[in-house]
């Protein structure tokens, strides 16, 4: 991207996405997200997560799972979720290569380190048990856990998002050649960004995850609360995998002959992304909790 765009539009490209992510998450409106979650995806097929949070000895493992399910599915379209789809084309092109084995092999690498984080979470809280959870679940304990969880990754996908604008080339160049190209490939980036969607379960507040928590603990079963960990984390990039493997398929000529033509700007997308989404988590969880400068929309009575 270094050859394909001077230093200045690259930087102007930066401050564009980084205004974009913050003025996002200045007028967020949590409410009306996360009630799609709850009222609909999860209150529409399996009821009241609020009320099934308690009732593992009446409903026993097997509804726990389908718990997990929605419970993924229900944080689909939060905050946390919504960068993943921008980096959908970064994960579908490769040089050389079918968009289609790229876009399967990326969700092999991206799925299999949302499950790694997901089943380590899972057992840890597991393992920890029921007076833990019900202890993270405090408003005001969760909210911090989310704040410093989702600082942290919006400050990584700010350095991640600098290294694709090339602004880190000097940094970069004195690394090891090998290690540098092991990070720029598909597959590295894929298991990145898995690794980062499934941090997102360890700060996620959203009610209807908190409360499959509350069930999955009540199992006294580490093993089994790993488990349906992963579940949960299989459900929260269940559209994204179907999206990206029908965009894959569906356009794998139009991508082939992108990449032909422009390969520097899938990696453009990327990091605009990466911009956006980092600004995002650092301002909204970070920068605006800190100092109360965010929740636009609710102090100017909008909503």
């Amino acid at each position: 991207m270094e050859n394909a765009y001077s230093y200045q539009r690259r930087l102007i490209w930066a401050l564009v996405s980084v205004a974009a992510g913050i003025l996002i998450a200045g007028f967020w409106n949590y409410h009306l997200v996360d009630g799609f979650g709850r009222n609909i995806v999860s209150g529409k097929t399996i009821g009241d997560s609020a009320e099934l949070a308690q009732s593992f000895s009446m409903n026993g493992y097997g509804f726990g799972m389908l718990f997990a399910a929605v419970a993924g599915l229900a944080a689909t379209f939060t905050a946390c979720n919504c960068v993943v789809f921008s980096m959908i084309p970064s994960l579908t092109c490769s040089n050389g290569q079918s968009p289609v084995k790229t876009a399967l092999r990326s969700l092999l690498v991206f799925s299999a380190a949302v499950l790694l984080i997901s089943a380590v979470y899972g057992f840890i809280v597991g393992l920890l048990g029921k007076a833990y959870v019900e202890q993270l679940n405090v408003r005001e304990v969760r909210l911090l856990q989310a704040q410093i969880t989702f600082s942290l990754l919006g400050i990584a996908m700010l350095v991640w998002a600098a290294l694709s604008f090339g602004f880190l080339n000097r940094m970069v160049r004195r690394l090891p050649e090998r290690l540098v190209l092991f990070f720029s490939s598909t597959s590295a980036k894929a298991g990145i960004l898995g690794v980062f969607v499934g941090l997102f379960s360890v700060g996620r507040p959203f009610p209807v995850f908190r409360d499959f928590l509350t069930y999955a603990v009540a199992s006294n079963n580490p093993l089994y609360t790993a488990f349906v960990m992963c579940l949960q984390g299989l459900g929260q990039i269940a559209v994204m995998v179907v999206l990206m493997v029908l965009l894959a398929y569906l356009f794998r000529r139009k991508i082939i002959s992108w990449m032909e033509t422009r390969p520097h700007q899938p990696q453009l997308v990327s990091a605009i992304a990466l911009a956006a989404g980092g600004a995002y988590f650092l301002y909204y969880w970070g920068i605006g909790r800190l100092f109360d400068i965010g929740s636009w929309g609710f102090k100017l009575g909008w909503y």
